[in-house]
């Protein structure tokens, strides 16, 4: 028997779901942790836009939220409360917290997220692996330990981690992947710990499970660290005041290698659609734009948007140093070791007394917020560890598509309207280009 779905569009959101007013999918309360952050920020967004869905949606963070953070959902805002709690703290003062806010929680979409300090440079982005698992791993066991002693049981509890699931970041992983996968055990991945907890927590409370993985995502909030459109920003802004040309740290390689990008917005109604979907319970799915992306076309874009010129990968060798992933064996446990080929980095680049100062005038002039040298080794290490790596990285999309979603999204035009938003928070420095266009 035929099945039909309507879908519709939500500006450059295409093919997303609708919902049916019925039970189940009306006056129904969320909690939203991590709301400050890049995908938290969205969901919050998505959730507060449909009114006869959510009801109540409750943010918890340990900081407040920004200045923008409410004004930006009009009356959504109304049905917006946060919540001050710090997941670090002990789990007996946590459920101290939710008993006397929340009354009640359907569906918990679960962002909170630590950086600690690491090195940053090439491919040594997220090498601190023991640490990252430690404290990213009691953030969830306090806030579910927190859940089970306040009483409170959802319905559906999503969890959101990321590409790393498939250890892309140590070197070559199985490509495209697949949720099926088994995972990748060379060095310690905080998400299994985390996963393994929500399994264990589900199981016991008798609550449905998601996990969702999206891979580099495109979004805009004022806490962007780890958002690497700011790096990518910082360079442009920087080389276009200094009237320098964009060049290009990696190799051909690094330059057409495919990749994939996730909208935060457009992954914030995946996982809108995940909890809501009767099907989809206890079940793990990636996350992407549904675009190829290279980093080859968007250097372009990225000039033309700040008003400077670029140049493609230096055509002598000679130029080159080389750095090996730090393991023999590969994540897809055969094969030679990744490689990386680059002929300068970005956090080498932002310790150049020209760029800082360069980066000081821009920021007295725009009046920005951002002091990128600060966090260095996160902003800077994350745009190297997403544009000189050797090696493609795609996330199979097939299994939420035979499910029913079928959003998607163009990366180039999602990352500049995150831009121009980011601009508008006095993050970063504006585009000279106020409009979208495909063409350059």
């Amino acid at each position: 028997m035929a099945n039909s779905q309507v879908v519709h569009s939500e500006g450059i959101f295409h093919g997303l779901p609708t919902y049916p007013d019925a039970s189940g999918y009306t006056n129904l309360t969320a909690v939203v942790t991590g709301a400050n952050g890049i995908t938290g920020y969205a969901m919050v967004k998505v959730l507060a836009a449909a009114p006869k869905r959510w009801a109540k949606i409750y943010c918890l963070s340990r900081r407040p939220p920004p200045d923008y953070f409410f004004s930006s959902l009009g009356d959504g805002a109304k049905r917006v409360e946060h919540v001050a709690v710090d997941f670090l703290s002990d789990p007996n003062d946590i459920a101290k917290v939710l008993k006397g806010k929340v009354d009640k929680v359907d569906h918990v979409f679960f962002f909170s997220y630590l950086q600690p300090k690491q090195e940053g440079k090439p491919l040594s982005m997220w090498s601190n692996a023991d640490e990252l698992a430690e404290v990213n791993s009691r953030l969830l066991n306090n806030f579910l330990t927190a859940l089970r002693k306040s009483s409170l049981q959802p319905k559906r509890f999503m969890l959101q981690t990321g590409a790393k699931n498939y250890a892309f970041h140590i070197g070559p992983a199985t490509n495209p992947s697949f949720e099926s996968d088994p995972r990748v055990n060379i060095e310690t991945n905080f998400y299994y710990p985390q996963e393994d907890s929500l399994f264990e927590y589900c199981r016991d409370q008798n609550v449905g499970w998601n996990v969702v993985r999206p891979s580099y995502i495109i979004g805009a909030a004022q806490d962007s660290a780890l958002n690497h459109l700011v790096g990518f920003s910082i360079y442009a802004a920087v080389q276009a005041h200094l009237k320098k040309p964009m060049n290009f740290p990696g190799d051909y390689t690094a330059w057409d290698r495919e990749h994939c990008q996730s909208s935060a917005m457009l992954n914030s109604y995946m996982e809108e659609w995940t909890v809501l979907n009767p099907d989809a319970a206890n079940q793990a799915f990636n996350m992407t734009d549904c675009q190829p992306f290279t980093y080859g076309r968007l250097w372009p874009y990225l000039a033309n948007w700040y008003g400077t010129s670029w140049n493609p990968p230096e055509p002598d060798d000679s130029k080159y140093k080389s750095s090996v992933s730090r393991y023999e064996v590969t994540p897809r446990g055969y094969g030679p070791r990744g490689v990386t080929r680059f002929t300068f980095n970005f956090l080498d680049w932002s310790e150049d007394p020209e760029v800082v100062k360069a980066w000081g005038e821009l920021k007295q002039k725009h009046g920005l917020s951002l002091d990128p040298f600060a966090s260095r080794d996160v902003i800077f290490g994350q745009v190297n560890s997403c544009v000189i790596g050797g090696w493609p990285l795609s996330m199979s999309m097939h299994k939420a598509r035979k499910l029913g979603w079928h959003g998607f999204a163009n990366s180039y035009e999602s990352a500049f309207h995150s831009l121009q938003e980011m601009a508008g928070m006095k993050v970063i420095v504006p585009m000279v280009k106020s409009e979208w266009t495909e063409a350059l």
